[in-house]
């Protein structure tokens, strides 16, 4: 009898240890993809995007894997989440989150709101933050109240207001233009520049200040003598958004 029941504790003992290490291995822990792995942030990846709503944000995020690191994007003038999707699926793609705030109604520093709710709502994410336009004026805003945690900053065509500057902090700054920008006038660009630190990457790409995002219908293109660009120009400026945003994320992530 003493060898039955010594048997079967010893049976318990090796499926117990059998279900934590299928836990740990096949992707059920913190951090862990399908093959068992932490993220690595500086392979090349291809998680399903999941994209999720509700009344704060909106969330682009890898399917059954825990992001450590996102990018908090404040939206331009109007414009929709959605019309960011390419952006938030390639950044999931990779092991990124990237929250877009809802709070603003897509007016971001027009209605500018002290605290970030996505620093409260994913304490364990390291973020990133950014935006298009009037967006882009958010994110140095909040990055330059929040210089303790946030990783870097990513503008695409930022509008600026009021006194806000990055200068002197040493935060890392990706800059993107485009060079067919109607909307921006030179001043608004030059004066964007002098907030930024000196040392940042600047790219100037082919194509509108709209297609930034996918919001570019004709019409929108016309009323703000925006462009004119090809459907292959604006895909190709998303294209290279999107590349020198994960290039440079990955480029601050190897300085830690």
């Amino acid at each position: 009898m003493k060898k039955l029941i010594v048997a079967l504790s010893l049976a318990l003992f090796v499926s117990v240890m059998v279900v934590a290490v299928s836990v740990n291995f096949l992707g059920f822990g913190d951090g862990m993809n399908a093959g068992g792995n932490e993220i690595d942030y500086f392979a090349e990846n291809s998680f399903e995007c999941e994209k999720t709503e509700n009344a704060d944000f909106v969330t682009y995020a890898p399917k059954g894997v825990k992001a450590r690191y996102g990018l908090i994007f404040y939206v331009g003038t109007a414009i929709a989440p959605a019309n960011y999707d390419y952006l938030g699926e390639s950044l999931a793609k990779q092991g990124y989150l990237m929250v877009v705030p809802k709070a603003s109604k897509g007016f971001t520093y027009l209605m500018y709101t002290e605290n970030e709710l996505a620093f409260e709502a994913y304490p364990d994410v390291e973020f990133f933050v950014g935006g298009h336009s009037q967006g882009g004026g958010a994110a140095v805003r909040r990055a330059g109240e929040n210089l303790e945690k946030v990783k870097g900053v990513v503008l695409y065509a930022p509008l600026c207001y009021g006194t806000d500057t990055l200068v002197g902090t040493g935060m890392p700054t990706l800059l993107l233009e485009a060079s067919n920008d109607g909307v921006l006038t030179a001043d608004m660009k030059a004066d964007a520049k002098t907030r930024l630190p000196e040392y940042r990457t600047e790219y100037m790409l082919d194509g509108c200040h709209m297609s930034f995002s996918t919001m570019d219908a004709d019409a929108t293109l016309k009323m703000f003598n925006d462009g004119p660009a090809t459907e292959e120009v604006k895909a190709a400026q998303r294209e290279d958004t999107t590349e020198y945003t994960l290039s440079f994320m990955q480029q601050v992530l190897m300085r830690k």
